[in-house]
């Protein structure tokens, strides 16, 4: 829970791999910002589910639940042109499978897909790629109604409400939530507020990172993105969990610093957000 700020309902942390650091060693090194809650990629050489067997995959669940924060997330990026591929949708999705497991097993809340570009309904030119989409997000249905382990599409990549009216057409149970990503919306010109209205119902993670208007990724805090009224409007969603926002950067240079400056940042508008 947070110790302290306008909303419990938001729980902060960071997005570990940004680190580009094995796993304990970035712990270590995030140790004195004291986060919330901690994010991890699934396809790495370290945390892989085909290299994790049961004993490892305990003690490593052990190992992150002794360090203090909640694993708020994995996230899984199958590349190439992710699930909108037909002729390696078995395959992506067999894998997808396999992580979500993993994500059980260390007791994650959530597993983030990177799902890719979805059309909207009435672009014909893309008509094979949604229908593949459709396909891979009806698996993900089935695969989250069993599983302990939340699947979180990653949002940003399209207009908020051509994802909206995609997940509501393929689920009306409300079994996949999103992944809010507010500076990829800002990169391409859209306002991430009005996303955050149109995605409200399912959001369930942000990732805490800043973006010029139509550009580049920024430093946290010198870009568009108004965070104080994303964590604003975060705070007053009514769902179920705590929304976890996770720190996260790609930006070159000593991302160590950089993490560290916006989980602070974010600590400071949570606390108070008109600050």
């Amino acid at each position: 829970m947070p110790i302290a700020g306008f909303s419990v309902n938001v729980l902060l942390g960071v997005w570990l791999d940004d680190l580009r650091l094995p796993l304990k060693q970035a712990m270590q090194l995030i140790a004195p910002l004291r986060p919330e809650a901690v994010g991890i990629d699934a396809f790495t050489a370290e945390i892989s589910p085909r290299a994790l067997a049961q004993t490892a995959r305990r003690d490593l669940a052990q190992f992150i639940r002794s360090r203090g924060p909640s694993l708020a997330a994995l996230r899984v990026d199958v590349g190439g042109r992710r699930l909108s591929d037909p002729q390696h949708l078995d395959v992506n999705l067999s894998r997808i499978r396999e992580a979500l497991e993993l994500a059980s097993d260390l007791g994650a809340a959530h597993l983030v897909v990177a799902a890719g570009y979805v059309p909207a309904a009435d672009d014909k030119e893309n008509a094979s790629a949604r229908a593949t989409l459709t396909e891979a997000a009806r698996t993900l249905v089935n695969l989250a109604s069993v599983a302990r382990t939340r699947v979180c599409w990653l949002g940003g990549q399209e207009p908020p409400e051509v994802l909206a009216a995609f997940l509501n057409g393929v689920d009306s149970s409300s079994m996949l939530e999103v992944d809010l990503n507010p500076g990829a919306y800002m990169m391409r010109g859209l306002d991430p507020l009005k996303a955050l209205n149109a995605l409200s119902s399912r959001v369930a993670l942000a990732r805490a990172v800043d973006h010029f208007r139509g550009g580049s990724e920024a430093p946290f805090g010198t870009g568009d993105v108004r965070w104080s009224e994303i964590l604003i409007g975060l705070s007053t969603l009514n769902r179920p969990a705590q929304i976890a926002v996770l720190a996260s950067s790609t930006l070159d240079g000593d991302r160590a610093q950089a993490l560290a400056n916006t989980y602070k940042r974010i600590l400071s508008l949570r606390k108070n957000p008109v600050g």
